[in-house]
């Protein structure tokens, strides 16, 4: 990724600043509240200086965010068959910080884009299937 060292202090300071504020909120919907925080600092980034893989960041955590929030409004309106299980949540939180630590050592991001992808696919109804069956895997 080609910004300035300033631009990725900002970025990897406000994951690391929503990585801390998820592991102290109490439920999912605060979770997910500061979960959506880095797809704005990361947007506000690249409308300042531009890199085609920022954008790419925050499509896939954009998905992720609405996989999830999909998920947990499905389980509100009663559908109890596809939970929105404790370990998917504690799995964001590991990728977020691993993240973080990518962008910060400027290292290749598409094996931990790939991690939020799979997350974001394991909160549908086939992702949960297959999750069951032990064929998708959200831990390493």
């Amino acid at each position: 990724m080609k910004i300035s060292e300033s631009y990725r202090k900002i970025i990897t300071d406000e994951i690391d600043y929503v990585e801390s504020m998820m592991n102290k909120a109490k439920d999912v919907e605060e979770k997910l509240y500061f979960f959506s925080a880095i797809q704005g600092t990361l947007q506000r980034i690249f409308n300042l200086e531009y890199d085609s893989e920022l954008v790419f960041i925050q499509v896939i955590l954009q998905h992720t965010h609405v996989a999830f929030l999909q998920r947990l409004q499905a389980v509100k309106n009663g559908d109890l068959v596809v939970p929105l299980l404790k370990d998917q949540i504690e799995q964001l939180i590991g990728i977020i910080k691993e993240l973080s630590g990518k962008i910060s050592g400027n290292k290749k991001l598409d094996g931990t884009l790939k991690k939020f992808a799979i997350l974001a696919y394991s909160t549908t109804g086939n992702g949960y299937y297959l999750l069951q069956k032990g064929l998708l895997k959200i831990k390493e």
